[in-house]
């Protein structure tokens, strides 16, 4: 699987095909929303069959092998009461993930989930219990386009002052984008720092 995933990234140095979406909002039972949709383009799963010795046409076999990996890797992660229904169709293949938890049951240790507030800024490490980023470094410019799109809504985080991932010894700004009832914000897959967190500021 660790080779497929590796074909993949360099594939996306050719095309930027990598798409990962999360949507989090609160309801007035403060009972709060997780979606999370992670999609790749089947154009670049095929580039990746050509180093595992595919040449002709792509079996499902090998779109199902790759989904049972992300399904697997996701499951693992995620709270046991969240869904998870594969993504497969002509364009592309991933996952769409689903479900809630109630905001009194919120821990500092779940910002690996969502923002967590913590004071007057709420902290974000989506990538924690992935591959040290920095380990990259050397590919940042490839894969300086990956980003995860975060879509909050007003109703969980209100105002935002300030957005920017922080490591031990660097800061950088990332772009927020108002949407009127909630905000965009674009996370760098790949950060190129090491240990990289998301802090959004009220």
């Amino acid at each position: 699987m660790k080779k497929i995933f590796i074909s993949i990234l360099f594939s996306l140095f050719f095309m930027s095909c990598l798409d990962y979406t999360q949507y989090v909002t609160i309801d007035e039972n403060d009972t709060i929303s997780i979606i999370a949709i992670v999609t790749v383009s089947k154009s670049v799963v095929e580039l990746s069959a050509l180093y595992e010795g595919y040449e002709d046409n792509v079996p499902e076999s090998y779109y199902d092998e790759i989904l049972y990996g992300m399904e697997k890797e996701a499951k693992s992660n995620y709270p046991r009461n969240f869904k998870f229904k594969r993504i497969n169709n002509d364009n592309e293949i991933g996952l769409y993930v689903n479900g809630t938890i109630k905001e009194k049951d919120l821990k500092e240790s779940d910002s690996y989930l969502l923002p967590v507030r913590s004071g007057n800024k709420f902290m974000f490490v989506p990538f924690e219990r992935s591959d040290d980023t920095s380990d990259y470094s050397e590919y940042s410019s490839m894969f300086s386009s990956m980003k995860m799109k975060l879509i909050v809504s007003k109703t969980y985080i209100p105002t935002v002052s300030a957005c920017y991932i922080s490591s031990y010894d660097e800061l950088r700004d990332v772009n927020v984008y108002d949407l009127k009832d909630s905000f965009l914000i674009e996370i760098p897959i790949f950060a190129d720092i090491s240990n990289p967190v998301l802090y959004i500021e009220l």
